[in-house]
């Protein structure tokens, strides 16, 4: 319905009625009689409950707190201002340690670290994870973990022999690839133990 207020109540012999109105489509609403005392929705107000009330009510700082958010800035403002000395030479020191590093970062790739950056990435190598286990490995545990690998590759070559895998990943051909490595690893390190 558009909009019903009191304003539009219009009084005739027989009571109060709303007009017909004109709907957005152009069609009319007819004329609705209402009773005395009515009240349109729109002017209702919301309903609130006891507690909706009781916050509504309650300060929201605590007692002797005041909202004055002007202040609070200038506060910030004069602190920078007041700072002990030692708290500025610190920001002082700061501040040329920082610039320093830029100015070393920038000289270092003037003169050429790029070169040496160069150099040393191609001297690392990527190794897979087989080759990565660290040299100080206890030899027992290396001697099990080859054979554990040794046996999975073999059970592997027979899944592929029987047909139940019927196209091996790239993954398992590295590791069926990789078997004679294995191999000759594990006897180097029975015949040193």
């Amino acid at each position: 319905m558009a909009s019903a207020s009191t304003e539009n109540l219009e009084t005739d012999e027989t009571g109060q009625y709303l007009p017909a109105t004109q709907r957005p489509d152009g069609t009319w609403r007819k004329p609705r009689r209402v009773r005395p005392g009515y009240v349109p929705q729109e002017e209702v107000p919301l309903y609130e409950s006891k507690g909706k009330q009781w916050v509504s009510s309650k300060p929201r700082l605590p007692p002797g707190v005041y909202e004055d958010p002007a202040p609070a800035k200038v506060h910030v403002e004069e602190s920078k201002q007041q700072l002990s000395k030692a708290s500025k030479k610190n920001e002082k020191r700061r501040q040329k340690r920082k610039e320093k590093q830029d100015e070393g970062e920038s000289a270092q790739v003037q003169n050429g670290d790029v070169e040496q950056l160069r150099k040393g990435v191609q001297e690392v190598s990527v190794s897979g994870g087989a080759e990565s286990a660290p040299a100080v490995q206890d030899p027992q545990k290396r001697i099990k973990n080859l054979k554990k690998k040794i046996r999975q590759i073999e059970e592997l070559e027979a899944k592929i022999a029987s047909g139940e895998v019927a196209q091996p990943s790239k993954e398992q051909l590295e590791k069926i690839s990789r078997k004679d490595a294995f191999e000759e690893e594990l006897s180097t390190l029975e015949d040193g133990s």
